[in-house]
């Protein structure tokens, strides 16, 4: 019996898969527990990849080899390597390749980044934990190889100015920063406390040693009353009428408020500003870049998916994705070095005001 399933990869595209339910049926070699377009993952490649996640993360490996939980893993497992061996193929078939050399440097980083340069160091904890430096470079590998696939992608939808220049027009306005103030507050209970503070002031005590004196407010008191760079719309109306009417270094009179009586000190202004175009245009032609690349590794991966055949083995094919394992590149061999992740769909926005 052969029932047809959709594969749901890491670049989130559907996949028509065969998984055979019977031995009998199966075109697969016995030591196989799926191909890919003919090129077959074994059984041996599962438990290898399983050693890989026991060395580095044990508590992702059930302690026994038998039941459910094992068994998820495999399938978990082989489900990765299916995956894996979908980008390959397609780096094969864009004339991407990784070579030896490519991946030394990478090595040295993992060897100076975890080990502090102590190679030996590196080679004894791999065979503390049952992996090895073939283990590494073959994830390096496929880092690396995920890398190039994202650029190759990404060349093929270049942005132009006039697209760039199209964003900025249509989000105009959200390149407009109002002006902002930085102040500082001394709260008090009552009108008579406030017009001591007012007469303490005026006779030359520092406005942060009395607001950390006297101040009722908690989260300004220790910091010497400063509120920090603000709009006026963050504050209660009436003290943001008062700040944003006043000159720098300026201290105001008692101010009533819903929350008790506040003398404010203006420490510095900040004008309104817009940002030009020429000011945000590398910002927003590199956030457009991550949004078309997005789009189209989308597309060529899922075009390319879709028309592999893929084919596992009874007991190896994937289930319903409800509590997956922690496997494959992405995740059983992040104590090497982390992962690059497909790059995700962005709208472009503005730069973060100044």
């Amino acid at each position: 019996m052969i029932k047809k399933l959709l594969l749901f990869t890491g670049a989130g595209a559907a996949v028509v898969i065969t998984v055979l339910l019977f031995a009998g049926c199966s075109s697969l070699p016995g030591n196989a527990a799926a191909s890919v377009n003919g090129v077959v993952i074994t059984k041996d490649a599962v438990a290898n990849r399983i050693r890989v996640i026991k060395g580095l993360e044990p508590q992702n490996v059930p302690s026994s080899t038998q039941g459910s939980d094992y068994n998820q893993l495999q399938r978990d497992v082989t489900e990765q390597l299916v995956s894996e061996e979908l980008e390959k193929q397609l780096c094969q078939k864009r004339g991407i390749t990784v070579a030896p050399q490519e991946v030394d440097p990478l090595v040295k980083q993992v060897v100076d980044d975890q080990y502090y340069g102590d190679a030996n160091k590196m080679q004894q904890d791999f065979a503390k934990r049952g992996v090895s430096i073939q283990d590494l470079r073959d994830d390096l590998t496929r880092e690396l190889l995920h890398k190039k696939l994202i650029a190759s992608i990404g060349a093929e939808v270049p942005v132009t100015d006039a697209e760039v220049q199209a964003v900025y027009n249509k989000n105009k306005n959200s390149y407009v920063y109002p002006e902002k103030r930085q102040v500082r507050q001394i709260v008090v209970a009552d009108q008579a406390t406030a017009q001591q503070v007012e007469t303490r002031l005026a006779n030359g005590t520092d406005f942060a040693t009395l607001a950390a004196q006297v101040s009722i407010d908690s989260s300004t008191k220790s910091k010497g009353g400063l509120v920090g760079l603000v709009t006026q719309t963050a504050l209660p109306a009436e003290i943001g009428q008062a700040a944003f009417s006043m000159q720098r270094n300026q201290v105001s009179g008692p101010i009533k408020s819903t929350l008790g009586w506040y003398i404010i000190k203006v420490d510095l202004i900040q004008p309104a500003s817009n940002r030009t175009y020429d000011q945000v245009k590398d910002q927003l032609k590199q956030m457009l870049q991550t949004q078309k690349m997005s789009k189209h590794y989308q597309d060529v991966t899922q075009q390319f998916k879709n028309s592999s055949d893929v084919e596992f083995a009874a007991g190896f094919s994937p289930r319903a994705h409800t509590a997956p394992h922690n496997t494959g590149t992405a995740a059983a061999t992040q104590a090497f070095t982390p992962q690059p992740a497909t790059p995700a769909a962005t709208t472009p926005a503005a730069p973060a005001s100044p």
